[in-house]
């Protein structure tokens, strides 16, 4: 019988997760500096639109490339190494971004940040499928990702004000240290559950007894990276991250430039008012996580809780739709505010998945191939909207475009995926077996 949740059991495992919380924070600010900084540096630099565009885009390819590869490479060396070098890694990328000038040189360093940025999430959501029991996992994942809303709620006020009294070159330095701070505490406190010497034996035996249905179907034989390409429950994540990750990467990416060039709204304003929209994605990432394993400790199946909280997230996003003709730059700002809230409950749910239906081991590689769907589509999307923003001179179509893509993201989920359930790596094996 699996061990109940207990306080004597400790919660160890709630400060791996917190520290994981504070490196998504230094992750997503490193990243979103570029968007905030954007209207100092194409103002300097003489960028357009499609400039800009072509610049996100490189730190796009190389997240959602690195995402597929991260996830193995984590799975190989582990989340301890995997994340150190990691966060090095982009830290560095952070230092020499002031050092750009022109449009293939800040390409070239948002390529090598997206690159090493790319092992975040797959290490992270790893270490909670080797941390936390499935009926915690979800909200795990939910607070050590709504670190990234944290980060998007900080960086345009700390970015601001650091543009502004030191100019964008120093800001991008100042922003980079927290990341070399982060790096001793990680190697000091995490090691895989069964060999940590810092957790309890409850808690350890805890977690360990939950590992049960996933060992069953995940024997110790090596599987192929290609043997997941053809489950069909992964490839409905893949698809939905295709289709509904473009709007929350246009949220990130456009929102500064629009509310400047379209809303004529200063710098430090934009600032203040992207603090409401990146508070609501934290919100629904935490929410999401804690709806959809409140629903499972209720009664609810796997299944049932996860697709409901995706269902209840995809229409909260068209509230990009209205945001379009609200008449002040805030009425349009708490519309989009709703659609982030909804992004932040999806991303959970969605990036909890891999940790559902497959064993620790074989997290990161899964949670890579449904990564690079998403990334795909920011990519593509990415494109189209510098493309469409310089033609039209009009941003009406690709916040259009964000609103519908989500609903079309769960109809293809739930058309594909079938039953939410563990991988049966015997049972689909022989099935592809047959088939050769």
């Amino acid at each position: 019988m699996p061990v109940q949740p207990s306080p004597q059991l400790g919660r160890y495992r709630w400060l791996l997760c917190f520290l994981l919380f504070v490196i998504t924070v230094n992750n997503y600010m490193d990243r979103q500096m570029l968007s905030i900084a954007a209207p100092a540096i194409s103002a300097e630099y003489n960028f357009s639109s499609s400039d800009i565009a072509v610049i996100a885009n490189a730190f796009l390819v190389a997240y959602t490339v690195g995402q597929l590869f991260a996830g193995m490479f984590v799975d190989r060396v582990g989340a301890r190494t995997g994340m150190t070098l990691a966060v090095l890694s982009w830290s560095g990328m952070t230092l020499l971004t002031p050092f750009g000038r022109g449009v293939i040189q800040f390409s070239g360093v948002r390529f090598l940040l997206g690159l090493s940025e790319s092992v975040n999430y797959p290490a992270g959501v790893k270490v909670c499928a080797e941390w936390f029991p499935p009926k915690e996992r979800a909200t795990a994942v939910g607070f050590f990702q709504s670190g990234s809303a944290i980060g998007a709620i900080l960086t345009p006020v700390i970015a601001a004000s650091l543009i502004v009294a030191f100019g964008w070159r120093a800001a991008f330095v100042l922003v980079a240290c927290p990341g070399l701070m982060w790096t001793p505490f990680w190697l000091k406190y995490y090691a895989p559950v069964e060999r940590s010497t810092r957790v309890s034996d409850k808690e350890r035996s805890y977690i360990l007894a939950h590992r049960g249905e996933q060992a069953s179907v995940a024997p110790g034989q090596r599987i192929a990276w290609s043997f997941f390409l053809q489950e069909r429950l992964v490839l409905a994540v893949a698809l939905s991250r295709f289709l509904e990750e473009p709007s929350g990467w246009f949220y990130f990416t456009w929102l500064p430039i629009y509310l400047k060039n379209y809303r004529d709204v200063s710098l430090i304003n934009i600032g203040f008012l992207l603090i409401i929209p990146f508070v609501t994605l934290d919100v629904g990432k935490v929410g999401g996580g804690w709806m959809s394993s409140r629903l499972m400790k209720q009664g609810w199946t796997l299944d049932r809780a996860r697709k409901v909280v995706m269902l209840i997230s995809a229409v909260s996003m068209a509230a990009s739709l209205p945001a379009i003709v609200a008449p002040t730059p805030l009425g349009f700002v708490l519309f989009i505010s709703l659609a982030t809230f909804g992004h932040g409950s999806w991303a959970t749910t969605t990036q909890t998945i891999p940790g559902d239906i497959v064993a620790p081991r074989f997290v990161g590689t899964v949670y890579g191939i449904t990564a690079f769907g998403g990334g795909i589509g920011a990519i593509i999307f990415t494109y189209v909207t510098g493309k469409l923003v310089d033609t039209y001179g009009s941003f009406t179509g690709p916040f259009v475009i964000a609103a519908v893509l989500p609903l079309v993201a769960y109809a293809a989920f739930a058309w594909v995926a079938g039953q939410i359930r563990p991988v049966q790596f015997a049972e689909a094996a022989a099935t592809h077996g047959s088939r050769s």
